[in-house]
């Protein structure tokens, strides 16, 4: 009796430890429908969004690859080239995404007005389109859900102002002063990267805006020129910053060390900015005058 009993539980937690185990393994992607695969179409699951369609092509979708994309319920999209345009937004946005990235479009400011009807919007990324969208301002700014933004430039820039954002990261033409200006006492920003690399947009005007975010803790400044009397010395104004990354910045030794005095308690991190890349700065700098 007492063999059978430890052969009924063994069996028993060999048969528990099978349906853990067969409960841990990740489900199965679905298949890419054969209308989407000319569009180098993939599935893929990314950390945090999910599951995540991929899709690149050189002229708009057709209403046949909108369906297949539909019948996926998928949440979390990245269009490339020129896969969306204004009419795509329409059919996008009755997929309420959580997640979309945009790297190239014809989409114009009417289209990105698209944004503001999907309501779960969490996550926003737009990459090598420049146009302005000032047709979409009235729907991002005050867009309910938007968590996360990153731009490289004047599409969808209104949606800095949501005022649920927690991470901005800007990167290229769009880490300018101008762009940074829209930040001002954001409510609820945390996490700034400026990537100004190829321009000269982002200077110590900036600083005082930045200054200005109660909730900030986390800074990335990139590809700039700063002075401690010009600007860095309105970062100790932050109250909640407790990482600074200074990354490619023109600094100097004696401004750095007044900067690290005024944040005993912030983690720094200090990368000079090379001469070959000072050089250009200055000439790009100087092209503004």
């Amino acid at each position: 009796m007492i063999r059978t009993s430890l052969l009924i539980s063994l069996f028993s937690s060999l048969a528990l430890s099978g349906i853990v185990s067969a409960q841990s393994k990740p489900a199965p992607l679905p298949e890419v429908p054969a209308v989407l695969k000319p569009l180098n179409a993939t599935l893929a699951d990314r950390k945090p969004a999910g599951l995540t369609l991929t899709v690149e092509s050189k002229t708009v979708l057709t209403p046949e690859q909108w369906d297949a994309i539909a019948a996926l319920h998928v949440r979390s999209f990245s269009f490339s080239g020129a896969a969306l345009d204004d009419a795509g937004m329409q059919r996008l946005a009755a997929m309420n995404p959580e997640t979309v990235a945009v790297n190239g479009s014809t989409v114009t400011g009417n289209g990105a007005a698209k944004f503001g009807d999907m309501k779960s919007l969490k996550t926003l990324h737009t990459m090598h389109i420049t146009r302005p969208t000032p047709e979409a301002k009235a729907s991002l700014s005050a867009h309910p859900a938007l968590e996360v933004f990153s731009s490289d430039g004047a599409f969808c820039i209104e949606a800095i102002t949501s005022p649920r954002l927690q991470r901005v990261d800007l990167k290229h033409g769009a880490a300018s002063d101008e762009f940074v200006a829209l930040l001002k006492n954001h409510p609820s920003l945390e996490s700034v990267r400026l990537w100004a690399k190829g321009y000269a947009g982002l200077t110590d005007a900036s600083l005082a805006t930045l200054a200005s975010i109660p909730k900030l803790s986390k800074l990335s400044l990139e590809f700039a020129v700063f002075t401690y009397a010009g600007g860095m010395n309105r970062l100790k104004e932050i109250p909640a910053l407790a990482t600074l990354d200074l990354k490619d910045v023109a600094l100097s030794p004696e401004d750095l060390e007044k900067l690290k005095a005024d944040l005993p308690k912030v983690k720094i991190t200090f990368t000079p900015m090379t001469p070959e890349y000072r050089a250009q700065f200055d000439a790009w700098a100087a092209k503004k005058k």
